[in-house]
């Protein structure tokens, strides 16, 4: 019999969406019969949560894993050890709910690097937050990659039936150029291919987009399909890797989403991103790969403007969950 995978589920910020989100989302029956979750956060924000959405949901404190029940309805909540997040300012940018949000996270990692939990999922957390809690990091995958030693921690993008990495993520538009090169290129074939290896695909199709407008017309606008992109492709070729490109970012995606590839490679951010959030909302996460465990978290943001009026759309958040759960457990349950 498989073991279900042990899932940490971050509270994200206090004053956001995440806690509506987590009650929503183990409000399925279901999902107790695929992992085992423990939420890292804080009881008393849970509590008040349920009670607010009338959900029958029931959380209690603990401060070791190894006590928790996995039982459905009933669920265990982690702090991390001498950290209480007290009064909840109102639903703002504030660096409260950054140390909150950030110690919540650090400390399911710190679970992750211990094998005690196969996977985290995080609720919406707000960067500007963060840095003002003095973080300083670009994100949180940033801030991860240095917490576990991993060497180079990359974001894998869910639309649906597509997955998609990109070569660059946060960092200023006009450094992207210089990181456009045949090794790092390859590098993110290679990995997407992986993934959807370990999804079962068999054999997977990419595309790689291109950097430039028409794919470069020739070198007429730009090079870097010729001297970067190009050579990557053909080494991925060599490697026996279904991929083809590079195609012209402004149709990537209709031809994915029409079912002629099952993953595409950008090059920057919003390359994929605005692709994927046209999307429909509830079938679209983002995962952290690189981690000691698989990380997830929803497409969105903290939505301080709707927080406490129980419209929050869980679909994201679910969708995560879902994802978290597929790779920690590749033969599914």
């Amino acid at each position: 019999m498989k073991t279900k995978p042990r899932i940490a589920i971050v509270m994200g910020d206090p004053a956001g969406i995440g806690p509506e989100l987590i009650v929503k989302a183990l409000g399925d029956e279901r999902l107790h019969e695929r992992c085992r979750p423990v939420i890292i956060g804080d009881v008393e924000v849970m509590r008040k949560s349920a009670a607010w959405l009338g959900s029958a949901l029931r959380f209690h404190a603990t401060d070791d894993i190894a006590d928790a029940a996995f039982q459905s309805g009933v669920y265990a909540v982690l702090s991390p050890p001498g950290f209480r997040v007290g009064r909840v300012p109102p639903p703002a940018v504030h660096p409260k709910l950054g140390e909150a949000a950030g110690r919540y996270l650090e400390w399911a990692y710190r679970l992750a690097m211990r094998s005690q939990v196969d996977g985290v999922v995080m609720a919406p957390m707000n960067k500007e937050s963060f840095r003002e809690a003095g973080y300083d990091y670009y994100d949180e995958l940033q801030f991860l990659g240095e917490l576990t030693g991993s060497r180079e921690p990359y974001i894998l993008a869910a639309a649906g039936p597509v997955w998609a990495v990109a070569v660059t993520e946060h960092i200023p538009f006009r450094d992207i150029v210089g990181y456009i090169k045949r090794e790092r290129v390859l590098r993110f074939i290679q990995r997407l291919h992986g993934v959807l290896i370990k999804l079962t695909r068999a054999e997977p199709r990419i595309a790689v987009a291109a950097l430039n407008p028409h794919g470069g017309e020739g070198g007429l606008f730009g090079t870097e399909e010729i001297d970067e992109i190009e050579p990557a492709i053909r080494d991925a070729l060599r490697d026996d890797i279904r991929v083809s490109g590079p195609v012209p970012s402004d149709i990537i995606f209709k031809r994915a989403l029409d079912g002629e590839f099952d993953g595409v490679v950008c090059m920057y951010h919003d390359q994929l991103n605005i692709a994927r959030k046209l999307q429909a909302r509830g079938d679209i996460a983002t995962l952290w790969m690189g981690l000691p465990v698989i990380g997830a978290t929803t497409a969105h943001g903290t939505a301080f403007d709707i927080a406490g009026q129980g419209i929050a759309d869980p679909g994201s958040m679910r969708a995560a969950l879902d994802y978290a759960i597929r790779l920690a457990t590749p033969q599914g349950l």
